[in-house]
């Protein structure tokens, strides 16, 4: 069997599976519009409080590459985890385990694609950032300058991504919904960890480039060394954000100095990724369907299709049943939404709530900014079970007996938003109190727009797509901007410039939408299959 050719077809195969999603389609949507902005100068980096760079080709290099990566780190790793589950849920993995296909060979085909597809958007961005940089006026144009950046930074923490992505589902207790909630929380952990947002640009920090798989310290720290040449006093932190910034101060910054140093990161880093690849077939299972479900034998459907062994009669009782003296259909919103309720929650264990109850008093007692951050945390924590909502039905085969019921869409979809909402109400509940005991009554608007507006997205994302992992994605990375305090995607009002106003019709839009889609689910011949 010729190796090479056995790796590039299931490389080959993977990546062009992933560019027919429209999962792929959002990603390239997101790269584009993070170029737009970033050439446009609506993407700022600089340094406080008020210390700007020149808008040059250099600059809009280092600010798509610092978007993108700390972007599509996160995002990426959900855009491209899944293909070892499909395997699973498609029955080709079994197919594939008859072969001499070995484990690590398996693991480095699926790391490649995955690689290929968060490279191709390095490359997408590439093209953006050349066609704005030439139409949006900046001063001059240096292929060079915008484009290494991207190449020697970018390029190899997408490696990463796609390492982490092939690790997490090949362990199978992180390859459904929990891994998703812990690489949010390695990713952040990693990012504090590696000093990239507390310290950069302060004189005197130096530069850990075999830690910076974003490329921030990197890029925030020749930005600040540029910006001291101009203005000696300047000694802010680096940062970067979707505002204005005031009455700016403008220093020229031609670009990072690349030295060897800096070089052999980058490849430290593709070193890095590559060893958890081959970590990753330690844990691989190879599709043996006894680990499944650990702890369980894992049913197939051949199991399901086996004729049961005859045994011998046995004997059925007389029974008699009460005839039914009234026909009429009773409906009950309150037991309708009880049930929803209940199944909203089923299988949290003692800890989730434990954890839930911790974040709602910790909103109470803690300072009022420190409330804010606790009450994005509290609205994520429920993330697994919220990208249930509208896609329980497909997940668990179960549409023929929901739809069957009576008025699904007046009846049940209301009921199954409203369980979300309370559960969602509940949890930032200690802010709400926060904002009224504080004197902070116009935050209250904003709070009870996030309220409505998650559910209403969950749900709409759930029965469009048919799958939680849409709203995963976007959720996680919409928050992820939220805690990075930017105002067009503020729908809970945490920011002085938030249009939370905007997103409740937009709320009411997304019910419109699923219910329209769930019409269109009951009336196609796709649910009796």
């Amino acid at each position: 069997m010729n190796t090479l050719r056995v790796l590039y077809h299931i490389a080959r195969a993977d990546f062009l599976e992933r560019i027919r999603r429209y999962s792929f389609l959002l990603m390239l949507g997101l790269v584009v519009w993070i170029g737009y902005l970033s050439a446009s100068g609506q993407f700022n980096m600089s340094l406080s409080p008020n210390y700007l760079g020149i808008l040059n080709s250099a600059w809009v290099g280092g600010t798509m590459t610092v978007t993108v990566t700390t972007t599509l780190s996160l995002v990426g790793f959900y855009i491209v985890k899944g293909s070892v589950n499909r395997d699973y849920i498609t029955g080709v993995g079994q197919i594939m385990a008859t072969t001499p296909l070995s484990r690590p060979l398996y693991m480095l085909g699926k790391w490649l694609s995955n690689f290929a597809v968060l490279g191709i958007t390095i490359v997408i961005m590439l093209l953006a950032g050349i066609v704005m940089n030439l139409l949006s006026g900046t001063t001059g144009f240096d292929l060079a300058a915008l484009a290494a950046p991207l190449v020697i930074i970018a390029i190899p923490g997408m490696g990463l991504a796609a390492a982490f992505a092939v690790l997490f589902e090949s362990v199978s207790w992180l390859r459904g919904g929990l891994g998703n909630v812990v690489y949010f929380f390695v990713f952040l952990f990693g990012l504090l960890g590696s000093g990239s947002v507390l310290t950069t640009g302060l004189p005197g920090t130096t530069v850990n480039p075999y830690i910076d798989y974003t490329g921030w310290q990197i890029i925030g720290n020749s930005v600040a060394d540029a910006a001291r040449v101009v203005y000696p006093e300047s000694a802010g932190l680096f940062s970067f954000r979707m505002a204005e910034v005031a009455d700016p101060k403008i220093f020229p910054w031609n670009g990072v100095s690349w030295t060897t140093n800096i070089l052999l990161s980058r490849l430290f880093i593709l070193a890095v990724s590559v060893g958890l690849m081959m970590t990753s077939a330690l844990f691989f299972d190879r599709f043996n369907p006894s680990r499944l479900l650990p702890g369980k034998q894992a049913k197939t459907k051949s199991d399901a299709l086996r004729p049961a062994i005859a045994g011998e009669a046995t004997s059925v009782s007389n029974v008699h049943l009460t005839p039914l003296t009234d026909t009429r259909p009773r409906f009950r919103f309150g037991a309708l939404f009880s049930a929803e309720l209940k199944l909203f929650l089923k299988g949290q264990r003692w800890w989730w709530y434990a954890v839930a109850v911790g974040l709602v008093i910790a909103q109470l007692v803690t300072a009022l900014e420190v409330t804010r951050t606790l009450l994005l945390v509290a609205w994520v924590w429920p993330i697994l079970i919220l990208s249930g909502l509208g896609c329980r039905e497909n997940r668990f085969d179960t549409r023929q007996i929901v739809f069957a019921a009576q008025h699904p869409i007046a009846n049940q979809l209301p009921a199954a938003w409203l369980s979300a909402f309370v559960v969602i109400a509940a949890l930032g509940f200690g802010a709400l109190i926060k904002f009224v005991l504080t004197g902070e009554i116009i935050s209250v608007p904003g709070w009870l727009t996030g309220a409505v507006f998650i559910p209403s997205l969950a749900l709409a994302l759930g029965i469009l797509t048919g799958s939680g992992k849409a709203f995963e994605v976007l959720y996680v990375a919409w928050m992820y901007m939220l805690a990075q305090k930017a105002p067009p995607l503020d729908f809970i009002g945490l920011t002085p410039d938030s249009p939370w106003y905007i997103y409740a019709p937009v709320a009411l839009a997304l019910l419109v939408v699923a219910a329209l889609a769930r019409q269109r689910q009951l009336t196609t011949k796709s649910i009796s299959k």
